[in-house]
């Protein structure tokens, strides 16, 4: 009697987790009595698997992300490429960061559609804006700190939904190595190469007139692009 308990017991346990599967909804679908229960079908033939439903929103918030900072880049490229600021080498390097996070933005939305979910351009990003000043009155020097900010701060979104696709309940290694290969390296050396603009203009202001250094250091930038 108890052996028959335990083998029920297993059954039903069975029964319950093959309802999850796309091969009984397609049988269930394609039998001569479907389902009449609302909703679709097919509700398990879908791309999902591991535990992206969980991620998926986090995923969703470093799209919004991308975005936000792409125009805030976008506005500060057009405010040093206007005819009173005229700063070629800044306009460049923003409109160039503006168009990286705008197709890194892309690039995670056919991440989530690869992995069976949609995008929500209602869910929040997550960044802390911590510039007391708008965009257009910032100069030379607090744009680079600005940016260099807002980099650091990407990086840590990266490395913040990396380490929750680590955790037991929401383990997905997919998610871990796409950041991995997608983000990680690369924001480390964005972060590298604003903090060293930041130091060499704050070196130069340092050493020799204002208007001369903030020139030759745009003109620097500029040819580095």
């Amino acid at each position: 009697m108890l052996k028959l308990g335990v083998l029920l017991g297993a059954f039903l346990v069975f029964s319950q987790a093959s309802a999850e599967f796309c091969y009984n909804d397609v049988e269930g679908a394609c039998s001569t009595r479907p389902s009449t229960i609302d909703g679709p079908l097919l509700t398990n033939c879908n791309a999902k698997y591991g535990s992206f439903e969980v991620l998926q929103p986090e995923l969703q918030s470093y799209v919004s992300a991308y975005i936000e900072t792409s125009f805030e880049y976008l506005l500060m490229s057009t405010h040093f490429g206007n005819y009173e600021a005229n700063r070629e080498g800044f306009k460049g390097l923003y409109r160039k960061l503006s168009d990286k996070n705008w197709n890194k933005a892309i690039d995670i939305i056919k991440y989530i559609t690869k992995r069976g979910g949609r995008m929500n351009f209602n869910q929040m990003p997550r960044l802390k804006r911590n510039t007391k000043e708008r965009i257009i009155e910032l100069n030379e020097l607090n744009s680079l700190a600005k940016a260099l900010d807002t980099e650091k701060q990407l990086a840590d979104e990266a490395f913040y939904i990396h380490n929750l696709s680590q955790q037991q309940n929401k383990l997905d290694a997919s998610v871990a190595h796409y950041l991995e290969e997608e983000f990680i390296e690369e924001q480390a050396e964005s972060v590298r190469k604003l903090s060293g603009h930041t130091n060499d203009l704050k070196h130069l202001l340092g050493d020799r007139d204002a208007s001369v250094s903030i020139y030759l250091f745009d003109e620097y930038i500029k040819s580095t692009l």
